[in-house]
């Protein structure tokens, strides 16, 4: 299958939905897990929740240090000096999180962060919560500091995660809560299972704002990205892939070829048959091309030309594999009116990557090749100079 980004289209719009609305508008698959998402989407997803994290990290880094002044006036000074100390360490470490800012469009990188902006507090409310507890401190000071998983599970609605990667994120938080109040003994009394209801009710909610976030986030990504005819992405998209996979190319030393198509005498199809039959000529072939191509970096360049990106392919293979879809155009037939049917043809140009050649020129090669197909004759297979 060829330029997914996960699970079954959604072309209806959503606006304000009810819950049975919003059910039936959300592909599950894609808000169970990642495992349908796009690379592509993979790393603006990335991109969205290593900026949040460092907001949010930037954010604890500066207001941590404003509770010095409570406890300096509350507790009894050795106590004073372990939480000063606790608290320097919480907000150098959120300072730390803010601060990092490789490796944004990484989705191990972007977990990564999500799982440092709960370890951090995690270990500063275990750490603090046992100083106070032994301390006997006031009631009014220990609030200040056991409210922190009910702040941590509320600001995971501010990512756009999974379902999978919400409910690990919020069992986190549960994990050091209930070990805390395990380790303590007060884990089956009256007032914490009240707070553990109060957690769980919290992380569903944000479970939800999650979701409502990754499907808005998706569905916004897939209408900017995909040509609304064919459901193949866009010239957009197609120009960064390629780019980020001729660096790849390079950095390890591998082939990659290109394929470009152009359907033949398509002007004539419209004039003959009419716009609509047209149109489901290219769906069509961008059908037969998103089964064919063996790849998933395909797409509908511009018009009547389609472009495939073939990683790790060399010229032959290439040559191979635009055969075989030339011969498969060949037979498709699509209806143009009452028991009449259609056909059609493509050219295409092949092109293998040269080290050192950029984007333009490649497709300015190809380009060529495909030039050279229609000028022999059309539905014909080239391979560029």
């Amino acid at each position: 299958m060829g330029a997914q980004f996960g699970g079954k289209e959604n072309e209806q719009i959503v606006g304000a939905l009810g819950l049975s609305d919003w059910l039936r508008s959300a592909s599950l698959s894609d808000l169970l897990t990642d495992h349908g998402h796009s690379l592509d989407f993979g790393a603006l997803r990335a991109e969205y929740i290593s900026l949040r994290v460092r907001l949010l990290a930037f954010l604890f880094a500066g207001l941590a240090p404003l509770w010095i002044p409570i406890d300096y006036f509350f507790l009894e000074h050795e106590l004073f000096l372990s939480l000063l100390a606790l608290r320097l360490a919480f907000s150098g470490l959120f300072l730390w999180l803010g601060l990092w800012s490789g490796r944004t469009g990484s989705l191990f990188a972007a977990r990564a962060r999500v799982l440092a902006f709960l370890v951090i507090p995690g270990a500063f409310y275990v750490g603090s919560r046992l100083l106070m507890n032994e301390s006997h401190a006031f009631e009014e000071i220990l609030i200040g500091y056991s409210f922190l998983p009910f702040l941590l599970v509320a600001l995971l609605a501010v990512f756009p995660l999974t379902l999978a990667e919400g409910a690990i994120s919020v069992g986190w938080v549960f994990a050091f809560v209930m070990g805390f109040e395990l380790y303590t003994g007060d884990l089956f009394s009256i007032p914490i299972v009240a707070d553990l209801w109060l957690l769980g009710l919290l992380g569903a909610i944000a479970l939800w704002a999650e979701l409502t976030q990754l499907h808005m986030l998706l569905r916004l990504y897939r209408e900017a990205t995909r040509d609304p005819l064919t459901r193949l992405v866009n010239r957009r998209v197609l120009n960064r892939w390629l780019t980020a996979e001729l660096r790849r190319s390079e950095e390890e030393n591998r082939p990659l070829s290109v394929l470009l198509f152009d359907l033949d005498l398509f002007k004539r199809i419209n004039d003959n048959y009419g716009h609509l039959v047209g149109d489901t000529v290219l769906r069509a072939f961008g059908d037969l091309l998103n089964k064919e191509a063996t790849t998933p970096l395909v797409g509908r360049y511009g018009g009547e030309e389609f472009l495939a990106i073939l990683p790790g392919t060399e010229a032959g293979e290439a040559l191979a594999i635009a055969e075989r879809i030339r011969q498969g155009c060949r037979t498709l037939r699509v209806p143009a009116g009452e028991n009449q049917y259609v056909g059609f043809t493509t050219s295409v140009g092949v092109a293998e990557f040269r080290p050192g050649e950029d984007p333009e020129e490649l497709i300015k090669r190809v380009d060529k090749g495909l030039y050279q197909a229609k000028e022999a004759g059309r539905d014909l297979v080239t391979l560029a100079d």
